[in-house]
């Protein structure tokens, strides 16, 4: 089935009932998307095909978040469509961090919408991502912190002080907590351990490293910190990852 073939097949089934306006709002920088059931990109807007490393919307369509993004993201990705297709509910404004086309990460806002058929049964998700610099207005306070948060991409293999990074945007340590938070779902440590993690998942499935190696070479104390928070931000030990993702 080439790809003409499997897009057509699921836009036999849609409802006319999906309202695809609302997750396309007016300001540009928007990533479009829609998935099936079993995870296959239907749809993509040239932002998104672009940003996976592909020329057209054909190369992504029949492909999954696996084909294109860290294990450790894509997991994730696809731990909120099954929520969405499981629940019905859909998932608004979620802040995220995914990787641009160069492969820098950043911070998105995500909306993920179920997509229903004429019979009434969820077949889908269709999901738009923005790249936060076209929510200058929204996202105010994310400026405000927007030092630390390159400060801790540079430097999150190393110790880092919470205070440091209060003083480093002028805020008292509570309210720069406070607001870390607000933004990102996450206090400023979990976001650090986030990174390491992240981190740590690409020398897991891409190096012969140790596990103890790795654990200090992104920044853990020793083997059985980074294993503890690994199953814990990850729900899987970091041997088993490796198991199962190493090409």
């Amino acid at each position: 089935m080439n790809s003409e073939e499997i897009k057509e097949k699921f836009y036999s089934r849609l409802s006319s009932n999906n309202r695809f306006d609302l997750l396309l709002p007016a300001s540009s920088g928007v990533y479009s998307f829609i998935k099936d059931r079993e995870g296959l990109i239907i749809a993509a807007n040239q932002l998104t095909y672009e940003r996976c490393g592909c020329r057209s919307e054909s190369e992504v369509i029949g492909k999954t978040d696996f084909d294109f993004f860290p294990k450790d993201m894509a997991e994730k990705y696809v731990k909120d469509d099954l929520r969405v297709m499981e629940t019905g509910t859909p998932i608004i404004n979620m802040p995220e961090l995914a990787p641009n086309k160069e492969g820098v990460i950043q911070c998105y806002i995500t909306n993920k919408m179920p997509l229903y058929d004429n019979g009434g049964e969820i077949i889908g998700i269709a999901g738009t991502t923005t790249s936060v610099e076209y929510f200058h207005d929204a996202l105010k306070p994310y400026l405000t912190i927007a030092p630390t948060i390159e400060f801790i991409k540079e430097n999150y293999r190393e110790t880092i002080s919470i205070p440091e990074l209060a003083e480093m945007v002028g805020l008292k340590i509570r309210k720069f907590e406070n607001l870390f938070k607000e933004i990102f779902q996450i206090t400023p440590q979990t976001y650090i351990i986030k990174m390491r993690i992240h981190d740590a998942c690409q020398k897991l499935t891409t190096t012969d490293m140790s596990i103890a190696d790795i654990a200090t070479s992104v920044g853990f104390y020793d083997h059985s910190t980074f294993t503890r928070q690994f199953n814990k931000h990850m729900e899987i030990k970091p041997v088993k990852y490796r198991k199962k993702y190493r090409s």
